[in-house]
C-alpha cells in the first residue's frame, strides 16, 4: 500500500510537471499555429474537433460494441464523459482564461466559450482506461484518437497547449478513478 502511494505521488508530480512545462510553452505554440497553413490538416483535424464526431467515436460506437458483451461498461462509459463535461464546464466558469484567437464555437451563447481546461480532451482522455479495457482490440485506436482530439484543439488555437494537456490528465485521472470503482464493484456492482 505505502509503495502505491509512492508511486501515486511520483505520478502526480510527473503531471504536475508536464502540465507546469506546457504553460510555459502555450504562446510560443500558438503562435506556430497561427502561422501554420495545411489543406491536409485543416480537413482532417477539422473532423477529429468536431463534438458531434467525437460523441459517435468514443460513446455511441463503443456503446453498440458493448451492448451484447458488458452492459455495465455502457452506464459507466456516459457516466464518466458525462462527469468529465460537467467538471469542465464548472472549471471553464471558475478560470474564465480567454481562448489563444478569437473563435466563434457556440453562437447561440458565450457561457462556455473560455479555454480552459479543453472539455474535448477531458471528455476523450477520461473515457480511454474503460475502453482501452473493455475493447482491447481497439486500444491503439483510442489512444490515437484521444492525442489527434487534444492535438486538434492546439491546431486550431482554439486551446492553448495547456488547457489541452490538463484536460488530458484531469479526463485520463477521472476515468481511471471511476473505472477503478468500477473493478472494485463500488460503481454498478
Amino acid at each position: 500500500m505505502k509503495k502505491a502511494r509512492i508511486s501515486e505521488f511520483r505520478l502526480l508530480a510527473l503531471a504536475i510537471l508536464i502540465l507546469a512545462v506546457s504553460y510555459y510553452l502555450d504562446n510560443q505554440v500558438s503562435l506556430y499555429f497561427k502561422d501554420t497553413d495545411s489543406i491536409t490538416f485543416k480537413t482532417i483535424f477539422g473532423v477529429v474537433t468536431n463534438m458531434e464526431f467525437i460523441f459517435v467515436i468514443i460513446i455511441l460506437t463503443p456503446s453498440i460494441l458493448l451492448h451484447k458483451k458488458n452492459k455495465k461498461s455502457i452506464y459507466l462509459l456516459w457516466l464518466t464523459a458525462f462527469i468529465s463535461f460537467v467538471l469542465a464546464f464548472i472549471l471553464k466558469l471558475i478560470v474564465l482564461r480567454d481562448r489563444p484567437a478569437d473563435v466563434l464555437i457556440f453562437p447561440f451563447t458565450n457561457i462556455i466559450d473560455y479555454s480552459f481546461p479543453s472539455m474535448h480532451a477531458m471528455i476523450v482522455f477520461s473515457v480511454l482506461p474503460l475502453l482501452a479495457s473493455s475493447l482491447p482490440k481497439y486500444r491503439h485506436f483510442w489512444v490515437l484518437f484521444a492525442f489527434a482530439v487534444a492535438f486538434s484543439r492546439v491546431y486550431f488555437r482554439f486551446h492553448f497547449l495547456s488547457d489541452v494537456v490538463f484536460g488530458a490528465l484531469a479526463g485520463y485521472f477521472i476515468g481511471n478513478w471511476l473505472f477503478d470503482l468500477h473493478k472494485r464493484g463500488k460503481v454498478w456492482k
